[in-house]
């Protein structure tokens, strides 16, 4: 799960995690629990690409909203006074001209992007294993989110682990080591 800490946290930033956190417990639920789940799964998907899609827009929606900031404040020779941690007042070295909004960092879209992804996909791997989906039908909605997997991700025996790193679309799951104890 992507962790949200303090309040100065982007729409989309803030959106996406909500989404991943969503589909990771799903992905954990019980098989009368993914049931319900399942019948809306369309919604779910909807989501993920939604929250990708809020993030890949990003750029160009911070551009516009610096552009007319910029502007408006150039335009109107608009001056600020900031706070003083030291009187509590004022500052006594303003107005001044605020200063432009920052742009989040990239490295936090790509996490948050990431985020989204590997949960849609261990939801979408968990219906598999609990045959609400099959094989098609995961990877047509995978593909939907960008999200790669692999032939050996449909073994019903095994469960993919979740992977901390980036997802990259053509993504080779981890997974588990199959315990060979009590076998021949």
């Amino acid at each position: 799960m992507v962790s949200i800490k303090g309040d100065n946290v982007s729409y989309s930033i803030k959106r996406a995690t909500l989404i991943a956190d969503q589909l990771e417990r799903l992905a954990t639920q019980n098989a009368h629990q993914l049931a319900g789940q399942v019948a809306n799964l369309a919604f779910w998907i909807s989501e993920a690409v939604h929250a990708i899609s809020t993030i890949d827009d990003y750029p160009v929606r911070f551009r516009r909203l610096r552009d007319a900031q910029v502007g408006w404040i150039k335009a109107h020779g608009t001056k600020i006074s900031g706070y003083c941690p030291h009187c509590g007042g004022a500052c006594e070295f303003g107005p001044q001209t605020p200063e432009p909004p920052q742009r989040i960092p990239t490295e936090d879209l790509a996490a948050a992007r990431d985020g989204v992804r590997r949960a849609a996909r261990r939801y979408l791997l968990r219906l598999y294993q609990a045959h609400f989906l099959d094989e098609d039908g995961v990877r047509r909605a995978c593909a939907e989110i960008g999200v790669g997997v692999e032939t050996e991700d449909f073994d019903r025996d095994s469960t993919p682990i979740a992977d901390e790193g980036p997802v990259p679309t053509d993504m080779a799951p981890r997974r588990r080591k199959r315990s060979t104890m009590g076998r021949p």
